[in-house]
C-alpha cells in the first residue's frame, strides 16, 4: 500500500549511527523511528516545530513566508542563525556522548 509520506535519505557519521543503534535497542524502536524522534526534538529545541500539535510554529511560518523577498543581507543573517543552531545541536550531541 503506497504511503503519502516521503522517504528521506540519511547517512550518519559512524559515531552518530552507534548512538542511534544504542537508542534503538534500549527503546525497542526501529532506527527510523529513533531518527524521526531526534529530528522532531531538534526542531522543537530550535523553535521550529510544536511537538504537541505536530505542526510548524507560527514564528517559523512567518520566517518562511518572508524568505522569498529577503535581501542578500537578510539571507546571510538567516544562514548565520541556522549555523548557530547547528553549533548548539553539536554541543547537545557532545554532551550526550559524555
Amino acid at each position: 500500500m503506497p504511503t503519502r509520506k516521503k522517504r528521506v535519505g540519511f547517512i550518519p557519521r559512524e559515531e552518530v549511527m552507534k548512538i542511534i543503534e544504542k537508542l534503538s535497542i534500549e527503546n525497542n524502536l526501529s532506527n527510523s523511528k529513533i531518527i524521526s524522534i531526534l529530528v522532531e526534538e531538534a526542531l522543537f529545541e530550535r523553535g521550529i516545530f510544536n511537538k504537541k500539535n505536530g505542526k510548524a510554529t507560527q514564528s517559523y511560518i512567518k520566517i518562511k513566508e518572508n524568505s522569498d523577498d529577503m535581501s542578500e543581507g537578510h539571507i546571510d543573517l538567516h544562514t548565520y542563525k541556522k549555523f548557530l543552531s547547528f553549533l548548539k545541536f553539536q554541543e547537545m550531541m557532545e554532551e550526550y556522548n559524555k
